[in-house]
């Protein structure tokens, strides 16, 4: 999380929501917008309940002013991160606390 937190925090993300976003509790988020936020809980519930994601949570992005390609890659982009974590966990590729630079 430490590189999409410094990644938030290069392009001008306030320090608050970027812990908001990183612990889940974005009532601490005071820099998105309402329509962010509801991305970002559905983000979260397609993670933790993809069973539970309906046509009620698409149309609730819809009124806020997704659009149908933007809604398409974001549970794209989270469903590929699934896969990519479930491989990773499966295969026990764990991160090196070091960091991805090779030692010098």
């Amino acid at each position: 999380m430490s590189s999409h937190g410094g990644f938030l925090r290069s392009q001008g993300q306030d320090l608050s929501d970027v812990d908001a976003v990183g612990t889940g509790d974005l009532t601490k988020a005071k820099g998105l917008l309402p329509k962010e936020r509801e991305l970002l809980g559905f983000v979260k519930r397609l993670t933790l309940e993809p069973a539970k994601v309906s046509d009620i949570d698409v149309e609730a992005l819809r009124q806020v002013g997704w659009t149908d390609e933007q809604i398409f890659e974001a549970t794209f982009d989270t469903a590929l991160f699934a896969f990519f974590n479930r491989m990773a966990d499966a295969f026990g590729l764990d991160y090196d606390p070091r960091g991805w630079a090779p030692p010098k």
